[in-house]
């Protein structure tokens, strides 16, 4: 079995209540056996309006011709629940990547029987690192006190993942990673409360400022 360490890269959003969308998927597979990484995904994620703001672009050293291979988000995530494969735990470093799969895939209409077997890994991995058990401990701030020098750059998808994949692979003997099953009720529930929040500031902001 193997583990899948993602990270998710979204567009930089210029008022309250605007939607989030997904332009970077970054993972990485572990292989619990060697606890090695065996295998990278990186694909970018052209929004809705086709346009992806040069801030977003600066923020997470998206090139030129990154912007020229980004495809939509149902083709993305198309390529990477094939990329999956069978069998395999998902994990993240805190639960708010979940929540944007969830949300626009539920948005976009497409199915999310691969989400699944998914561990929140920065709630464990924290209380190990802290006195005090910080289950909200930052990426950052975890690969130093676990001593685990950061690869690449840091909001960049594939960097986040790779780095996140090491903090697993160093504490693995110390966390348990669980089979579970995504809910239909949870999809539902999940999708509802990101609506409230959307819309709750829709007529008390100014509209989105056009960048170049």
């Amino acid at each position: 079995m193997i583990a899948v360490v993602y990270d998710l890269e979204l567009i930089k959003r210029f008022r309250k209540g605007q939607p989030s969308e997904i332009v970077e998927i970054g993972a990485c597979k572990v292989d619990l056996q060697t606890r090695k990484i065996i295998d990278h995904f990186q694909q970018y994620i052209s929004p809705k309006r086709g346009h992806i703001s040069k801030s977003t672009r600066k923020f997470i050293k998206m090139k030129e011709e990154d912007v020229e291979k980004a495809v939509p988000f149902d083709i993305g995530i198309h390529k990477f629940s094939k990329w999956l494969g069978e069998e395999y735990f998902l994990c993240s470093w805190g639960k708010d990547d979940r929540a944007h799969f969830i949300n626009q895939s539920v948005q976009n209409k497409l199915s999310l029987e691969w989400l699944r077997n998914y561990n929140d890994i920065q709630k464990p991995i924290g209380n190990l690192l802290t006195e005090e058990g910080n289950n909200q401990l930052g990426l950052k701030n975890a690969l130093m006190m676990a001593g685990i020098e950061p690869t690449g750059k840091a909001h960049r998808g594939i960097d986040d993942a790779i780095n996140t994949a090491m903090l697993l692979i160093k504490f693995l003997d110390k966390i348990e990673l669980r089979e579970n099953h995504l809910s239909p009720k949870e999809i539902q529930n999940h999708f509802r409360k990101y609506k409230r929040s959307r819309f709750r500031h829709k007529d008390q902001t100014p509209k989105e400022k056009q960048h170049p």
